[in-house]
């Protein structure tokens, strides 16, 4: 008998995985603003990343979520599920209406949305790694006050964000004995870089026919983050019957230190008719090191697979904003939480032809009460999710579609009220990687 250890059509599945990651990163190099939220103004910025496509079209669920060829971040205990190695990209597009009580506007853009790749390394231990944006800072806001009988327009700019490297293990040891009883049980961890830059301009001058030449000043800070945090997470499914599983989710993400870099300066300016000019730089601060953090946070739900048609979950998420107040100057936060819902409905999954009997369709929705707090009001976020899973003539592979319709904040107490559409496009491809295969 030989054995070797062979790799089935890794050439195909390289050229694929080339073809599609060059496509994100071109697409991430002339993307706009990865977010255009004025809420973005606070802490690290608006959440950016809601997970893989098909956690988006259920409504962010994902804590009770696993599968044999299914990468799910939001749980590193369901690697311990993966039976192939699979790889995910996706790509990322918002449309957003801004308005409060006299003023509309629109804003759109398009972002790199995550790469990531998973595989089973035995049987009862699966890996999987990735990079995916955290939080996104992206707005332009206007202010106009008087003083001594002249107007002032304050003019305040935010650009950048965090992202996320991650590498995650989920672990079944229970499946080493083939009549175990907790053969559904597992336990996972994972370890995240969270890096990022994030950048704030505030500027003011006067306005009317007679205030050529007066000056204008610049603010600008400048805030570089790096640090590593870890999330622990468990899952366990039970038969309920032949045809019925449930899976109970659960995490928890430890409280971590970030440092900070930080570079502050304030220029003044003369303002012409035709130009602004430099004058000078009033004050300079270079590499001011210190610390910020990111939040605990916990999450659990369940998921019901009833049969091979129905799939429903239901998860709450509490993050911890408000109780680990990241620094002072990034106030204005309280602790959030998420409760969503999803269903999924493949129809016709013993068929073994037909594009729309083999087609993943999924819905959710979403209520969250976000860590912003503004004039004695916390900003609410809901939403409505779609999606659907088209597969790749025969193979496990697919192209997922998330679609998240919603509302956030209010235009009551001076606030902003914002109506997106966000869609995500995601590649799963699946393969046999580093598998086993005898000849004899």
């Amino acid at each position: 008998m030989l054995q070797r250890y062979i790799m089935k059509g890794t050439f195909k599945l390289n050229y694929s995985l080339l073809l599609i990651f060059s496509v994100v990163v071109c697409t991430n190099i002339y993307a706009q603003n990865i977010t255009n939220s004025i809420y973005s103004r606070f802490g690290y910025g608006t959440e950016v990343f809601k997970g893989f496509a098909t956690n988006i079209a259920l409504g962010g669920t994902g804590v009770a979520q696993k599968g044999p060829w299914q990468l799910n971040y939001f749980n590193p205990a369901s690697n311990a599920a993966l039976k192939l190695t699979t790889f995910n990209a996706g790509l990322s597009a918002n449309y957003m209406q801004q308005s409060n009580e006299t003023d509309t506007i629109v804003n759109t853009s398009a972002s790199f949305g995550y790469l990531a790749l998973g595989f089973p390394v035995t049987k009862w231990w699966g890996l999987s790694f990735g990079i995916l944006p955290y939080s996104g800072v992206g707005y332009k806001v206007t202010d106009t006050t008087v003083f001594n009988k002249r107007d002032i327009v304050g003019t305040f700019k935010g650009s950048g964000g965090l992202n996320k490297l991650y590498v995650a293990n989920g672990f079944n040891p229970f499946k080493i004995f083939s009549d175990s009883i907790m053969q559904g049980f597992s336990v996972g961890v994972s370890t995240e870089l969270t890096f990022g830059n994030i950048s704030n301009e505030e500027s003011s001058r006067f306005v009317g026919a007679d205030t050529s030449y007066h000056l204008l000043t610049v603010n600008n800070r400048y805030n570089s983050y790096r640090g590593v945090s870890f999330n622990l997470g468990l899952q366990h499914t039970i038969n309920i019957n032949d045809q019925t599983k449930l899976t109970l989710g659960f995490t928890y993400g430890l409280r971590s230190n970030m440092r900070n870099i930080q570079n502050i300066s304030a220029e003044r300016y003369i303002n012409t008719l035709t130009a602004s000019t430099f004058i000078d730089t009033a004050y300079s601060k270079e590499e001011v090191r210190s610390s910020a953090l990111l939040p605990s946070h916990y999450a659990f739900g369940f998921s019901v697979q009833a049969g091979p048609k129905i799939t429903y979950s239901i998860e709450y998420k509490s993050i911890n904003w408000g109780t680990d107040s990241i620094s002072g100057q990034l106030g204005n936060l309280k602790d959030s939480r998420i409760i969503s819902a999803g269903f999924q409905y493949y129809p016709n999954s013993q068929s073994p032809d037909g594009l729309l009997g083999h087609t993943y369709y999924r819905f959710g929705i979403k209520n969250a009460a976000l860590p912003f707090y503004l004039n004695d009001t916390q900003i609410l976020e809901n939403a409505i999710t779609a999606g659907f899973g088209f597969p790749l003539r025969k193979a496990v592979s697919s192209v997922n579609v998330g679609m998240e319709l919603g509302r956030r904040g209010t235009t009551l107490n001076n606030l902003v009220k914002e109506n997106y559409f966000m869609i995500n496009v995601g590649f799963t491809i699946n393969d046999r990687w580093f598998m086993k295969t005898k000849y004899e």
